[in-house]
């Protein structure tokens, strides 16, 4: 089993989750579809903060994505997600996510989860190096260098 704390201390990025009604499902959990729209929402945050992408430039896309389900996320506890990049290579990079709430005041692991980042050409349609620029602002940030 993970400890939390070790692992919560491998990233830099947080962010809170606003659990919507609609999220989840007859058993009164979040469905377990929305935990990938989660991942892609705390993605787009922790590029902003992590490295100011510039989207316009260049792009990524997701080649694969990995959930592991731990114990329900419920509304309204409040729920963060963790995320942090942990490989770089040539073209590709891998992202992973904790997902966390809070439950009658103590701090619970619910879910984790990586995928796969492609840098991506959308004019030319091919796949390209990752700029060396960009790798830089994301390595300055990370506490555990990719």
């Amino acid at each position: 089993m993970l400890n939390l704390e070790e692992e919560k201390s491998k990233f830099h990025f947080k962010m809170k989750l606003d659990i919507r009604w609609s999220d989840m499902d007859e058993m009164r959990h979040v469905n377990n579809a929305v935990y990938l729209t989660y991942f892609e929402q705390a993605r787009v945050y922790y590029f902003h903060e992590a490295c100011e992408w510039k989207w316009e430039e260049i792009g990524a896309i997701l080649a694969n994505a990995h959930v592991d389900y731990l114990k329900p996320v419920v509304f309204p506890n409040p729920t963060y997600v963790y995320v942090r990049t942990s490989r770089m290579g040539n073209k590709s990079f891998e992202i992973h996510y904790l997902i966390t709430s809070f439950v009658n005041g103590t701090e619970e692991l619910t879910t984790t989860g990586h995928s796969t980042m492609v840098m991506f050409d959308y004019k030319a349609n091919n796949s390209v190096a990752m700029p060396d620029s960009l790798r830089k602002r994301i390595t300055d940030y990370e506490i555990l260098k990719p």
